[in-house]
């Protein structure tokens, strides 16, 4: 078979029933890098979506997501239907039962979490967070991250990251620009690296420190002392 997707020596592999088979979607456990939400949750920068039918006759299809360097959006990068039966081939209405954006979504919320949170003792029930809020919230930073009128970087933008960054005095210009348009530290330095690459930012050049001059060790009343050593015969 010549279809094949990237797999991984650490994966891990998340499955659950779906309408006529399982689903499951595979992602880099260890090695793997991951990317934090603006919602403060963390997923993985690639992931892989397998939807297996029971019925062997049917294709199952493979869909490989990543977030994009570019814009830090999970997107759908490759997609493969492959057919099990050698006495039957992919046909057209094998792809009308993909749906790519409700697979994403599926595939997204399983491996994005939060991080664990520890609960004070006799914390109120309204201070509990159920796991349906947990995933209504997730879902909403999904379609917000995917919908176009997000992450539309403006020059007036580029010139708001260069003024909080070049004026920071904390020592961590990208935080204090993350905190300003209340964002992740990853997005914030995405909005650092764009202003770079469209020449509004630029960063001053740091001046080196000068040495110490050498001085001659000194007597107590400020005159300069003979070197230490064998004395010299007058």
């Amino acid at each position: 078979m010549r279809s094949q997707w990237m797999q991984w020596p650490d994966a891990m592999t998340i499955q659950w029933p779906v309408a006529g088979g399982t689903a499951s979607v595979v992602y880099q456990m260890f090695g793997g890098d991951t990317v934090e939400n603006d919602d403060g949750t963390w997923s993985p920068r690639e992931f892989t979506y397998v939807e297996m039918p029971s019925d062997a006759t049917t294709p199952y299809f493979v869909m490989e997501c990543e977030y994009s360097a570019h814009d830090l959006v999970p997107r759908i990068m490759s997609i493969q239907v492959i057919q099990r039966d050698p006495a039957r081939e992919v046909r057209s209405t094998d792809l009308r039962n993909v749906h790519l954006e409700d697979a994403l979504e599926q595939a997204w919320l399983k491996v994005t979490r939060r991080p664990a949170t520890i609960m004070e003792d006799g914390a109120s029930p309204a201070e509990m967070v159920s796991q349906a809020t947990v995933e209504q919230d997730k879902r909403k930073t999904l379609r917000g991250l995917r919908s176009q009128n997000r992450r539309k970087i403006t020059t007036n933008v580029h010139q708001k990251v260069a003024e909080i960054w070049l004026e920071d005095t904390s020592g961590a210009p990208t935080k204090a620009v993350a905190r300003h348009f209340d964002i992740a530290p990853s997005t914030a330095s995405l909005y650092v690296k764009r202003a770079r690459d469209a020449g509004v930012l630029r960063t001053p050049p740091r001046r080196p420190k000068k040495a110490a001059p050498a001085h001659a060790p000194s007597s107590g009343d400020g005159a300069p002392q003979e070197p230490l050593g064998r004395p010299t015969t007058k």
